[in-house]
């Protein structure tokens, strides 16, 4: 199934994003990183389907989000994540978050934020540190999506600053570092300036996800 092929990186990706959350918050919990990837799985795999039109991820992602379902504390947390992401990809009534001008881009990012805070810590600061990255990189991916999003009539970042879109995120970026510079340990703090500043200077969206699979064991590495 192609649905679940693509999304399958984002899906473990989403496991290590929420164990990074967890560790900072100073906890782990297996089976809540499962749960989230699940529904990330779910989400991602949902919107594929639509892509392709295909009636098996469909029913895949419905499997993955039932298991999401049964592994989470708080059944609502997975459901609200889940009709965020059919609002972004399908709509209803013509009504979809996948909007221009960089509202989408605010939408999966304060989405991925917030849920990731569900499933470690109700935090401001993980809140706020999953959702510039995520928002980053969201806008990374809109640079390979460029001429399809314009196809169907959706006026993304890279579409409005073009070349200059590398230094919005990269203002974004060391801006915001310099902000969180106490908030984490200097191991994961240097990692995250110096791997960030990389994917958006190559514009790499897909090294930038794979960062948050090394950042557990640095922090872990850091708490020894």
């Amino acid at each position: 199934m192609e649905a679940v092929k693509v999304s399958l990186f984002v899906g473990v990706s989403a496991f290590f994003r929420v164990l990074f959350a967890q560790k900072i918050a100073g906890m782990f919990d297996l089976r809540l990183s499962m749960a989230f990837s699940l529904v990330v799985l779910a989400i991602y795999t949902l919107d594929r389907s639509f892509d392709y039109t295909s009636k098996q991820g469909l029913i895949a992602a419905l499997i993955f989000m039932s298991a999401a379902i049964a592994l989470s504390d708080n059944p609502a947390v997975p459901l609200l994540a889940l009709f965020i992401g059919f609002m972004y990809s399908k709509g209803i009534k013509g009504v979809r978050l996948k909007g221009g001008y960089g509202i989408k881009n605010v939408v999966t990012a304060l989405t991925w934020g917030t849920v990731i805070a569900f499933y470690s810590k109700i935090d401001s600061f993980i809140i706020a540190f999953f959702a510039v990255k995520s928002f980053i990189i969201t806008v990374l991916n809109d640079f390979k999506d460029l001429e399809d999003d314009l196809k169907n009539g959706i006026i993304t970042i890279p579409a409005i600053l073009g070349e200059r879109t590398v230094y919005f995120l990269l203002f974004i970026h060391f801006t915001f570092h310099g902000l969180i510079f106490s908030s984490l340990p200097p191991i994961p703090y240097l990692f995250s300036l110096l791997s960030g500043f990389l994917c958006i200077w190559k514009i790499k969206p897909k090294v930038a996800q794979a960062e948050f699979i090394i950042q557990p064991f640095l922090i872990e590495l850091s708490n020894v």
